[in-house]
Formats: C-alpha cells, sequence, structure tokens
C-alpha cells in the first residue's frame, strides 16, 4: 500500500546550517489502519507528510504508493499518483472560502478528471451526507463553523474514494466536542482505508488509532500496535 525507505530529507536556508528533517526514515503501512503520529513540535511530523504526499521532494531514499514510486519523479507524475490515491485533511481546512460546500468539495472530483455533472453530484451529495453537511451544501465556506469547514474538508478529501488519508493535526483549531465528532468520523474512515494523522496529543492517538509512530530528531523511533484502542460506537 505505501512504504519508505531511507527517506533523508534536508533543508537549505541562506546563511543557515542546514537542517536535517529526515533522517533515514524507513517504514511500511498496512492496507487498513489508523496510524498516528507523535512528536513534538519540529521533529518531523509534517515534513514526512509532505513527503508521503509529493507535496516535499526527497534528497534521497525511495517512495512507493501502490507499488508506484513517487520519488524522484516528474512533478506531473506525483500530482497523478498523488490527486488519485491521496486524500489530505489540513490544520486550518484549506477551503475557498467564495465557493460553496458542494464547490469546494466537486472540486476535488474535477481534478482527477471528472466531468459528468450528474456523477459530481452524486458523490458529493453522498460524502456530504455521511459528515452530516448536506443541510449546508449551498452555503459558502466563509459562513462556516471550525467544525463545520473541518467536516467539509473531510468530504472533500474521501470523495474521490482514494486508498490513503493524510490528517494533518485535522483537530488543532478545533474545541473539545468538534474534536471528538471529527475524529470519530476519521476513525470510521479507518475502517476501510489507511489513515495517517499527525497530532502531538498523546492521549487521542491511544484512543483512536491501531498504531502509534514515534519521531524524534526526524528519525522513528517507536513503533507501536495499539493494542489498548477503544472499540467505539460510531453513529
Amino acid at each position: 500500500m505505501l512504504k519508505l525507505a531511507n527517506i533523508i530529507k534536508n533543508y537549505t536556508m541562506k546563511d543557515q546550517p542546514v537542517v536535517n528533517a529526515l533522517k533515514g526514515v524507513s517504514v511500511n503501512f498496512r492496507r487498513n489502519e489508523f496510524v498516528a503520529i507523535l512528536g513534538h513540535s519540529g521533529c518531523g511530523k509534517t515534513t514526512l507528510l509532505n513527503a508521503i504526499s509529493g507535496l516535499d521532494n526527497i534528497n534521497s531514499g525511495k517512495i512507493y504508493v501502490n507499488n508506484e514510486r513517487i520519488s524522484k519523479r516528474r512533478v506531473s507524475k506525483i500530482d497523478k499518483i498523488r490527486n488519485i490515491n491521496i486524500g489530505y485533511i489540513f490544520q486550518d481546512y484549506n477551503l475557498i472560502d467564495n465557493m460553496s460546500v458542494f464547490e469546494n468539495v466537486a472540486l476535488s472530483l474535477k481534478l482527477i478528471g471528472i466531468k459528468d455533472k450528474k456523477e459530481i453530484q452524486k458523490r458529493v451529495y453522498y460524502v456530504l451526507q455521511k459528515v452530516g453537511m448536506y443541510r449546508y451544501r449551498n452555503r459558502y465556506a466563509n459562513m462556516l463553523s471550525g467544525g463545520e469547514r473541518q467536516r467539509v474538508a473531510i468530504a472533500r478529501a474521501i470523495v474521490k474514494n482514494p486508498n490513503i488519508i493524510i490528517a494533518d493535526e485535522p483537530t488543532g483549531n478545533l474545541d473539545s466536542a468538534n474534536t471528538i465528532e471529527i475524529m470519530n468520523i476519521i476513525s470510521s474512515i479507518a475502517k476501510e482505508k489507511l489513515v495517517i494523522l499527525v497530532t502531538h496529543e498523546k492521549e487521542l492517538a491511544k484512543f483512536y488509532s491501531t498504531r502509534i509512530l514515534e519521531i524524534e530528531d526526524g528519525k522513528i523511533v517507536n513503533d507501536i500496535d495499539n493494542k489498548d484502542v477503544e472499540e467505539l460506537d460510531y453513529k
């Protein structure tokens, strides 16, 4: 499904020493699991997510998505593989404020080449119902609360039915009630897909994830199957 082999990522800035963000990271992800990536700020968590999704070029190593290499390839090829296989949920939502909820989600389908209006409507309505946002389908994104915006962002990520969902601190801007609701939605997605979540909240990771990766200073220092994960009743 997803394989990383000896990933190295360095950043160079003018008049600054080289930053070694990832130092030989190797890990295999299973087809259906909920993986939480834990670590302090600046340890390399987001850099790892960006490398996996092809948003950030690596210096060396290999990354395979569904047996297709996305490292060291043309940008257009990486974009194609990513758009088909990976859905990304951002902490700050990344919605287009002057577009409706429907239009924001539909945009994800248009990017992978789906043009049929009936097919787009069918798929968008389906995922909006799944995340409880169907009644707001015609509302502009800038009129939504934080929890509502993140639900739309989740719908946008899953509408193209990708194999992998990447979530970078998706509850970082939410209150506790919305955090639980969003995490329940993401956990239900992990029943059928690979979900990779970055968080700094250990208790959240222990409660929801089936596997925990701990990163320190650009390296994976722990890879644990979470046998204490709670059995939740999703509604």
